[in-house]
């Protein structure tokens, strides 16, 4: 149950190496806790109940994630609220959790709830638990848990669980190989809106995000880029090179749309770097 427990951890958390705190500190309460376990068939949502209780733990306890960055090239803003880390790959459809959203779009909702009516969304329509099993698990009132779920609900749009995006990841890689950038833009929908977490700008159309790349594009002497899953969707990472030196890691863009690119998040240096080592990618090419 590692697996599918740390995605419910990343979830919660947001952040890839988050989740694996909380995950070891899970399996550590529930080897301590073990003898508690009255059923072997109740195991999972045992476990899930511990894994929530800790996240919840560390979000009240932890300060927020501090922003890493001084003034950027662009001189855009870093925002102050944590950022939504890429989780590496997606959901296998033989896992018990398939029918559980990990798409970058739907956890960032997520954390627009409040802890409690996120770890309720994800005990009882995720996990299948009912409203008093959710709410033994939280420690709360029945009534309290309904109330969080219904919240939650409001909150958030429907969900398709089952919808695959389709962006054109081959030919968004093969751009960046041949460092054309006309090509890149060919594959962007007019109404494209491109955001660089945790920085406060948000590209809107194509002519914005157009101008953006064309002018960061002459920084760099060359590209080499590898198509990745994160999240469940497609995604590019890339890498820059400067003169004859190699090339590094440079940013992860996690892509949406259908046919055409209609939503990049990218994750731009110091902190798109940081982030090649949970994706298994090579420290230079």
């Amino acid at each position: 149950m590692r697996g599918e427990l740390k995605r419910h951890c990343y979830r919660m958390m947001g952040g890839v190496q988050d989740a694996e705190d909380c995950v070891q500190e899970t399996l550590l309460r529930g080897w301590r806790e073990f003898a508690s376990l009255r059923e072997e068939a109740a195991g999972r949502s045992w476990l899930y109940s511990i894994a929530t209780r800790v996240c919840l733990d560390a979000q009240r306890t932890s300060r927020r994630r501090q922003t890493l960055f001084g003034p950027s090239l662009e001189e855009m803003e870093p925002g102050l609220e944590p950022w939504i880390e890429p989780w590496p790959g997606g959901i296998a459809p033989s896992d018990p959790e398939r029918r559980q959203d990990i798409r970058l779009a739907f956890v960032s909702l997520l954390h627009g709830l409040s802890p409690r009516a996120r770890a309720m969304l994800l005990l009882h329509d995720g996990v299948g638990m009912t409203s008093a099993e959710a709410a033994a698990a939280l420690g709360i009132s029945v009534a309290a848990a309904r109330s969080a779920l219904q919240r939650a609900r409001t909150a958030l749009p429907p969900q398709d669980v089952t919808a695959s995006d389709e962006a054109p990841i081959e030919a968004y890689v093969e751009a960046w190989n041949a460092g054309d950038v006309d090509a890149l833009v060919s594959l962007l929908h007019r109404d494209i809106v491109m955001t660089m977490p945790p920085w406060h700008r948000t590209f809107t159309g194509r002519d914005e995000v157009a101008r953006f790349m064309t002018g960061v594009w002459p920084r760099y002497s060359g590209f080499r880029a590898m198509a990745v899953i994160a999240n469940g969707q497609p995604a590019a990472a890339v890498y820059t090179r400067r003169d004859d030196g190699p090339h590094l890691p440079h940013s992860l863009h996690v892509l949406a749309g259908s046919g055409q690119v209609g939503e990049i998040v990218l994750y731009a240096p110091p902190l798109g770097p940081s982030l090649f080592a949970f994706f298994d990618l090579p420290p230079t090419i």
